[in-house]
């Protein structure tokens, strides 16, 4: 088996733990953020609203704001929307999808003949510089409990440089509801799990955007995790 064909395999069997419900619970906070006002409808209303608008904004929706978030997490640093892709603030949303075979030629679990369902979904994600560093925040919601990180492995992938055995580790290892945890690898991406209103899932992915660049260290590791953890909490 080729070590690309290796990797998918991993990937799908990663995606396919977090839909059964596999996840695990630790983390340094033990508050909610958000304390459960945010819908899953709310936020795809929010992210079709984005879609539409072809001149874009400069705000982030749901009283997210960066400054506020290095403030609270003691990183100095003044942050700004980044329109370098032309839109500081975007969204987007997906309908699902039913049950998929296997790709041809993959051995799986017997109790699990078909690639589980992808549930309706919806994100926003909104990019600021911090004197320059890249740091964006993506969040998803999902109708189905437990299953948005399980959406969010590409991103994370990306966003964190995770491997094979990392992306695994995320998928099992995931934070529960009002926890924030720093994505296993480089330091530079933070996951947070925050309380939803009625039914679904919601996740707070937060990260520096510097694809094949050196991290900023002062907005990483433990730095990063606080204020991924400040922006969870001001979501409304």
């Amino acid at each position: 088996m080729t070590t690309v064909r290796r990797r998918t395999l991993t990937a799908l069997f990663a995606s396919a733990g977090v839909l059964l419900g596999t996840a695990a619970c630790t983390s340094s906070s033990g508050s909610l953020p958000g304390s459960g006002t945010l819908s899953y409808d709310r936020v795809r209303s929010t992210a079709e609203q984005l879609r539409q608008n072809q001149g874009g904004q400069d705000v982030c929706p749901f009283g997210l704001d960066l400054g506020k978030a290095l403030t609270a997490a003691g990183i100095p640093g003044t942050a700004t929307p980044d329109t370098a892709d032309g839109r500081a603030v975007d969204g987007d949303t997906g309908s699902g999808a039913p049950p998929q075979p296997w790709p041809s030629g993959f051995t799986h679990p017997p109790e699990m003949p078909s690639v589980p369902a992808r549930p309706p979904h919806a994100s926003v994600s909104c990019a600021w510089r911090v004197d320059g560093t890249p740091v964006r925040a993506e969040l998803v919601a999902t109708t189905q409990r437990g299953v948005a990180v399980n959406l969010m492995l590409p991103a994370i992938q990306r966003a964190a440089g995770a491997g094979v055995d990392q992306l695994q580790q995320i998928a099992t290892d995931q934070p529960a509801a009002g926890q924030t945890e720093l994505v296993p690898g480089t330091g530079g991406a933070a996951l947070a799990r925050v309380a939803i209103k009625g039914d679904g899932d919601l996740i707070l992915l937060v990260s520096q955007d510097r694809t094949g660049a050196e991290l900023d260290r002062a907005l990483a590791g433990e730095p990063l995790r606080r204020a991924a953890e400040a922006l969870a909490g001001q979501l409304r």
